[in-house]
């Protein structure tokens, strides 16, 4: 006998669907018990005037019961679906308008169909509801970290801007920091414990912040966040994020000492309300500016920020230096160790800049590593290079080329969908054309990445493991991705040039990828001693200044390539 408390009873499924019954709004209460009565009293109906139920008729019953459990959920789906099956049984009318053979054993099955039918079909849409908030989270969460990413702090900003009882005056704090050691951090200690740091550091900035902070993450090495609680001054804003970043992150026992440059604007709802995404920009250029300047903590009012702050957002100052040819790609030949050719030219992208001076990647990747940003850059990149191939597909010269597609370590399904694209068009033979990704983003690519990268893999495309050494991964760990090719940090040869272990480690880790098939390439090789080192162990191919300098697209030396 079931216990009167059993949680799994009968009765406390239909106690639980009735409080869920209660909980629903009127729309869908007064929806349900319409289709209820509907259906209930059509079945009273048929079965009084026809002394038995006509199978056609039978059959409709089921379509109120499946949109009911499509819409309401399957308990309350199949509440209803029960109370007709017990409507049309034995149990409700006298022995003579049912056949015999309905009163042994069909009322029972069509007690149970009438329950399953909606149960089942309310199952179906939760997994659906299930299924859409899974992909609405991985769109708005920043991956490794969940914490929301620049398309949820950008709906977030929109929304308080949006806020009915507030006043479009009302003060706003838009922070962003800079953690400036965050990349040597998890070289450290690797990618799950900076995970973690950085979850535990944006629980820590809710607190001193206030509760009604919101904090995302836009790149590994930097933080936002947006607090509608004004009342502190700059001065008592700085004291205490100061006291906080000064403080050790304390991660599995073992302490970790930040090192960020934190940039707080200060700016009205009215301006989040119309122009959310600019507002973001401004607050993450402010923040690179006193990176830049070497200040810790910068703190810009809104009448400030009309003054100091460039009318041109960083987007359109990407976009018009692509458009002037300040961000060009030049290309830096790569060395063949057996055949003393240069065999591979690797794109590098340099931006020269009228105020900051010639940049390499590296130096401006910070102000672009906002998702969207990075997306477009990337695909700019691809679309430039071939048609740097194209050019020299027509000028017959036979070229391999390589292309770095990671500068925020994440590995874009559009990204590699746009080189697809372009082999098709071009003609380009995929066997002389690599993809270079770090290590980082193969740790944790994506399954969609994965499946995309393994079918260009298929065609021909070679794909490199790009500054590896530099994370928590081994040789081993690459063998199971799609890889082709493993290019050795600058950080890991130049350790083995001053020392004798990491030349030994080093070493062993060349003759294991050369055993399973992958080659090994080198690249900052800017001395004499790197070089002979390198070739001494069997390095394949070699990249640095020492070799030749990154050039651009008119002065390649096409005599030395083979």
């Amino acid at each position: 006998m079931t216990k009167p408390n059993d949680p799994y009873s009968f009765a406390a499924w239909c106690r639980e669907s009735l409080v869920d019954f209660t909980k629903l709004n009127a729309e869908k209460q007064v929806f349900i018990g319409f289709v209820l009565a509907i259906v209930v009293a059509a079945c009273v109906k048929l079965i009084e005037t026809t002394t038995g139920l006509p199978s056609v008729y039978e059959h409709l019953i089921y379509v109120p019961l499946f949109f009911a459990g499509l819409l309401l959920g399957p308990r309350i789906g199949a509440l209803g679906g029960f109370v007709c099956g017990v409507a049309l049984s034995p149990l409700s009318f006298a022995d003579a308008a049912f056949a015999d053979s309905e009163i042994s054993t069909g009322w029972l099955l069509r007690l149970l169909l009438l329950t399953l039918m909606p149960l089942i079909a309310g199952l179906i849409a939760n997994s659906v509801k299930d299924l859409v908030a899974l992909e609405k989270k991985a769109k708005h969460t920043y991956q490794g970290t969940e914490l929301p990413n620049m398309a949820a702090f950008v709906e977030q900003l929109k929304s308080i801007g949006n806020e009915e009882d507030a006043d479009t005056k009302d003060l706003v704090d838009i922070f962003n920091f800079k953690l400036q050691n965050m990349e040597r951090i998890q070289h450290q200690i690797g990618t799950e414990r900076t995970e973690k740091l950085m979850r535990q550091l944006a629980e820590q900035l809710r607190n001193i912040i206030g509760k009604s902070a919101h904090i995302g993450q836009t790149s590994n090495n930097e933080l936002v966040g947006v607090s509608t609680d004004t009342q502190h001054s700059h001065k008592e804003l700085e004291q205490k994020l100061k006291k906080l970043l000064e403080r050790p992150i304390v991660i599995d026992g073992v302490p970790y000492q930040l090192d960020s440059a934190t940039g707080v604007l200060r700016t009205s709802r009215g301006q989040v309300k119309e122009k959310a995404e600019q507002v973001v920009e401004q607050a993450q250029h402010h923040a690179f500016e006193a990176r830049e300047q070497n200040k810790n903590f910068s703190f810009l009012e809104q009448d400030d920020a009309i003054e100091s702050i460039s009318d041109v957002s960083f987007s359109r100052q990407l976009t018009e230096a692509i458009e002037s040819n300040d961000i060009r790609l030049y290309y830096q030949p790569r060395l063949n160790a057996n055949t003393g050719y240069f065999s591979v030219l690797e794109a590098i992208v340099k931006w020269t800049d009228p105020k900051r001076g010639d940049m390499t990647a590296d130096e401006f990747r910070p102000l672009i590593e906002e998702a969207a940003l990075t997306e477009q850059f990337t695909s700019w990149m691809v679309k430039k290079a071939f048609e740097d191939i194209r050019e020299w597909q027509k000028n017959s010269f036979v070229v391999r080329v390589s292309l770095h597609i990671t500068l925020n370590d994440i590995v874009e399904p559009n990204v590699l969908n746009a080189v697809a694209r372009e082999l098709q068009e071009s003609k380009f033979p995929p066997r002389d054309f690599s993809l270079e990704v770090s290590e980082k983003s193969l740790m944790r690519i994506s399954d969609k990445a994965k499946r995309y990268l393994e079918k260009l893999r298929g065609i021909g495309v070679n794909i490199i493991a790009d500054h590896f050494g530099e994370g928590a991964s081994t040789i081993q760990s690459l063998f199971v991705l799609p890889v082709d090719a493993v290019k050795l940090s600058e950080d890991l040869v130049k350790k083995a040039t001053s020392n004798s272990d990491k030349k030994r480690a080093l070493s062993s880790m060349v003759k294991m990828a050369r055993s399973r098939g992958l080659k090994t390439i080198a690249t900052g090789v800017d001395d004499r001693s790197k070089l002979l080192l390198l070739k001494q162990i069997g390095c394949e191919e070699l990249q640095g200044a020492i070799l030749s300098k990154a050039q651009p697209k008119d002065e390649i030396p096409w005599a030395r390539i083979r």
